[in-house]
């Protein structure tokens, strides 16, 4: 688990945000862009076209369903990036070593060994609830370091050209690095480029806000009588997205509004990858 200050204001601008959305699924805003929380991550690597995301408490979507329809990479990162190199300050090799992210798991501190059983370390913040660290081996890895009791990892910027930019072309973003979108803080991983612009499987087609139109293939709508589902606007259509398959919040299982003619055949749906490209764990080709 990471954490970061930006990922804590933002899920506290979702409660505020969450306080005045309606209850109901409806369609209004269907299509319109929206950024997954999961970019603000700094260790997250990207989606994978092979699988879907539904964010059920987007504060960005009238609808509230942010939906990432079988898409690859960051939104906020069109080309992708190589791994960035890791660095540890006051050692040298790199001017500019920056922070990207920590690692701090959650504990509970009222439990009768107060958290330590849930540590590496046997350290469970009293007030934090989460676990500190005592040295590099309460860390991920050897990269990472303990600083005032928190595992960080640090990203050489040296050279950086600055972050990419989803509203800027192809050639504008050539170059430059991943970042956590607002911001100038590095992401830490590896990132697929998108799929190619016409696969229908990019950001524009395959991430935006959508809402819940019916239920999986198998159920009845009469047995979700307290859910309002939505109609689908033009040049959208209903089509399953989460079958029901016993798991997880069957409230967010089933279909979807999603882009006329953009439902998912398999991963040759990516075409040409804009920007990085790996095969053992990019889909499409180069």
């Amino acid at each position: 688990m990471t954490r970061s200050i930006l990922s804590g204001l933002l899920g506290l601008l979702s409660v505020v945000a969450m306080a005045s959305l309606p209850s109901a699924c409806e369609s209004g805003g269907v299509g319109d862009p929206c950024l997954p929380e999961d970019e603000y991550d700094p260790q997250f690597a990207g989606f994978k076209v092979t699988e879907e995301n539904i964010e059920s408490r987007s504060f960005q979507c009238q609808t509230r369903i942010c939906l990432v329809n079988h898409f690859q990479g960051r939104v906020s990162c069109p080309r992708g990036q190589e791994a960035p190199a890791t660095c540890k300050p006051g050692e040298g090799g790199c001017t500019d070593c920056r922070p990207s992210g920590t690692y701090a798991p959650d504990c509970d501190p009222t439990t009768d060994d107060a958290g330590a059983g849930q540590c590496l370390s046997g350290a469970c913040d009293p007030t934090g609830s989460f676990c500190r660290c005592d040295g590099t081996e309460d860390c991920p890895s050897d990269d990472w370091v303990c600083l005032e009791g928190v595992c960080t990892l640090h990203i050489c910027r040296d050279g950086f050209e600055g972050c990419q930019d989803p509203t800027k072309s192809p050639e504008e973003n050539e170059g430059k690095a991943c970042c956590v979108p607002g911001t100038e803080d590095p992401v830490a991983s590896p990132v697929c480029g998108q799929c190619g612009a016409d696969s229908n499987r990019n950001a524009e087609q395959a991430v935006y806000c959508s809402c819940r139109c019916g239920v999986a293939e198998g159920e009845r709508e009469e047995d979700y009588q307290d859910f309002n589902f939505c109609e689908c606007p033009q040049g959208f259509e209903c089509a399953e997205i989460r079958p029901n398959v016993g798991l997880g919040d069957r409230n967010i299982t089933g279909k979807y509004c999603i882009k006329q003619g953009s439902q998912f055949r398999g991963e040759q749906d990516c075409g040409q990858v804009q920007g990085r490209y790996n095969s053992e764990q990019c889909e499409g080709t180069p």
